[in-house]
């Protein structure tokens, strides 16, 4: 089940006017009903949620508010026709409420009834000129129904509303693709990628065809290649979180994840997995060294030095975790900590050549000429021998 994270709006459930006398019980069932059904809502029951919801719209079947909860609740479950059908009896009794109208255009959307969506979402804009995620529904209603001419001012007035959104881009992308306008095509598929989360594989793929078009074929092999190992890794994802979510005890499947993200750059779930890996196995040091590695890309260099110590005191005769402590304070600007760091890395593995650079560079930043060359020329020499 989804968890939708909703505002309870009390004075929806309370009646708006009329004595303690007026107030039957049969309403004060109503208002029990619809309280219960929100707190459901919020925890993320929907099934429960919407059972209340009837209960309550059987007693008072007249409230437009009540019938969009209800809507939200189906749509969590993506109970698509019956989502639709109680934002129309919504409509029916409040025709302007714009959200419950966005809401049909989407249940309409998510069911492949794009013409319906692409009336519904129209009916949104036209009331609400600057409503962004009507243009963007309205945008990609527009490109399932081939309308590709019209969907670009569209999707063009959904960026100047919400600037950057990538997936936007690759809309936009798909519909110049699609009129032959290859180099704005190619424009789009870019911005998309430039703004997309890392490992977002669908606008390599447009940009591999556009390419293509144009009579580029390396250009349009090493975008279809890209493709192909981001689905690769998507798939891998999929079966790795799958598996964690199955089997929540597998370290070498949560192991495996973690791996796999850091790879892929997507630091603040490896956060996550490591911590999780750090759970099932809180003596094992490659754990705290990927985690301090993740907490740097993120640019937590305290947390970072926090996760290098443990891994150091769990396994202190291993150099490379020394030189991921030193990176550490270098970052937070302890420089006789991160020196006292590096040394003990080229201590246990004096050929390592970066551990040298490390510290070359530290020793170049505080003045010392002198140890920064030494330590370069040592650098360099390492290097030449492993080519």
């Amino acid at each position: 089940m989804k968890k939708l994270t909703i505002i309870i709006i009390l004075w929806l459930c309370l009646p708006l006017s009329g004595t303690a006398d007026e107030i039957s019980g049969d309403h004060s069932t109503y208002v029990q009903h619809i309280e219960q059904a929100l707190i459901f809502m919020f925890q993320g029951d929907n099934l429960k949620a919407i059972s209340e919801f009837e209960v309550a719209l059987a007693i008072e079947p007249d409230h437009y508010e009540i019938l969009h909860y209800l809507g939200m609740a189906h749509a969590q479950e993506e109970f698509w026709s019956k989502a639709a059908e109680s934002y129309q009896r919504s409509l029916a009794l409040m025709p302007d409420n714009i959200e419950a109208l966005y809401s049909l255009g989407v249940a309409y959307f998510r069911s492949d009834q794009w013409e319906d969506a692409v009336v519904t979402l129209q009916r949104v804009i036209e009331f609400s000129p600057q409503h962004a995620r009507g243009y963007e529904m309205l945008g990609k209603s527009l490109i399932k129904r081939r309308r590709y001419a019209e969907a670009v001012p569209i999707l063009k007035k959904a960026l100047s509303l919400t600037p950057h959104a990538a997936g936007l881009y690759h809309e936009l992308g798909i519909a110049h693709l699609n009129l032959k306008a290859y180099p704005e095509a190619i424009e789009s598929f870019k911005l998309a990628i430039a703004y997309g989360p890392t490992g977002y594989a669908e606008p390599h793929h447009g940009l591999g065809t556009a390419y293509f078009r144009l009579g580029d074929r390396e250009k349009s092999r090493t975008e279809m290649q890209i493709y192909q190992q981001l689905q690769k890794q998507f798939a891998e994802y999929e079966r790795l979180t799958r598996l964690t979510r199955a089997e929540p005890n597998n370290l070498d499947a949560w192991t495996e994840l973690a791996t796999l993200l850091m790879h892929e750059k997507n630091f603040a779930k490896a956060v996550q997995v490591f911590q999780r890996c750090i759970e099932l196995a809180p003596n094992n040091a490659n754990f705290y060294h990927g985690l301090s590695r993740a907490f740097m890309s993120l640019n937590y260099p305290k947390h970072a030095s926090e996760a290098a110590r443990k891994a150091v005191q769990l396994m202190p005769n291993q150099a490379i975790l020394y030189n991921t402590l030193g990176s550490t304070y270098a970052m937070q600007g302890e420089s006789q900590k991160a020196i006292n760091a590096f040394q003990k890395a080229v201590e246990l593995d004096s050929e390592e050549p970066y551990y040298h650079l490390n510290l070359s560079r530290l020793y170049q930043g505080m003045g010392n000429q002198k140890l920064a060359q030494e330590h370069h020329r040592v650098y360099e020499y390492l290097l030449s021998k492993q080519k």
